[in-house]
């Protein structure tokens, strides 16, 4: 859900200012045209003044397509900070905008990066170590930048992605809860044709040049694990570097939060270390 407009504030008041003892925090916008959805924060290592090339995270907040905040990423920027990488945590168009309907998350998505890229020199990271990481519809478009073509170039893609209960296959049967979503981000009520639930699915454009890390609970209510199942095989019927964090039982029982079980953030870590070094 959307922050409140004074915490918000708050947040962007700490423009050049130390968030934590752990990072710096500022915020910047790589399309002002789309005012506060076109901003980000950069989180970067405290007191990190010398080092350059250094790996980064783009962070994908999560919310449905239609809620959410940038200061979602402020937990990755804690948990990844202290281990030297930056974190790059955007907003995007929501579907509550009158321009907010698909393809509009993953455009904005594609635009970021190409934005943080462009000025890699002076964030002082190596544009060839970015890692995309998001929970959720974040999972969803996290995995989409890494599966997806940009038309506007290479510099739109990551290669290495972690989706984290993300939706993966939409033309799966779902809850009822869900039409409400692609009437949402489609743009209009449905029936939805196959063309539209398809261009809208990593499953889709799942290829062999990327490494995918997907976390997700058996037991979500909000995301049913067959999304990881269906993303995992179209993986490796591509040939593609994936690993699936399945967590069963207790566990099992999260959406958001199934990246903090203890073996699936040990995994986390082993894989961004793995595919990004710091």
């Amino acid at each position: 859900m959307q922050l409140p407009a004074l915490l918000r504030l708050a947040l962007a008041a700490s423009v050049t200012g130390c968030a934590s003892g752990l990072y710096d925090v500022k915020e910047l916008s790589y399309d002002p045209a789309i005012g506060h959805d076109g901003t980000f924060f950069f989180y970067e290592p405290k007191s990190d003044t010398a080092r350059t090339n250094r790996p980064a995270i783009l962070a994908i907040h999560g919310g449905g397509f239609r809620a959410g905040d940038k200061a979602w990423g402020g937990q990755f920027a804690k948990e990844f900070c202290p281990s030297g990488y930056v974190v790059f945590s955007i907003n995007y168009r929501l579907t509550t905008r009158a321009n907010g309907k698909w393809p509009a998350q993953i455009e904005d998505v594609q635009k970021a990066l190409r934005y943080i890229r462009a000025n890699a020199r002076r964030f002082r990271i190596d544009p060839a170590r970015i890692a995309s990481l998001g929970v959720s519809a974040g999972g969803q478009l996290a995995t989409m930048v890494a599966l997806r073509d940009d038309p506007a170039g290479p510099d739109g893609r990551v290669r290495v992605a972690v989706n984290i209960a993300g939706q993966s296959d939409l033309t799966l049967p779902h809850p009822q809860d869900f039409n409400a979503l692609l009437t949402n981000v489609l743009g209009h009520p449905g029936p939805w044709s196959d063309a539209e639930l398809r261009d809208i699915s990593p499953v889709t454009f799942a290829r062999p040049d990327v490494s995918v890390l997907t976390i997700h609970g058996a037991g979500d209510d909000d995301v049913n694990v067959t999304n990881g199942d269906r993303l995992t095989a179209a993986l490796h019927a591509k040939s593609a570097d994936t690993e699936f964090i399945r967590l069963e039982g207790k566990e099992g029982n999260c959406h958001s939060d199934c990246w903090k079980v203890p073996r699936a953030r040990e995994a986390l870590h082993r894989f961004l270390a793995r595919k990004l070094g710091t």
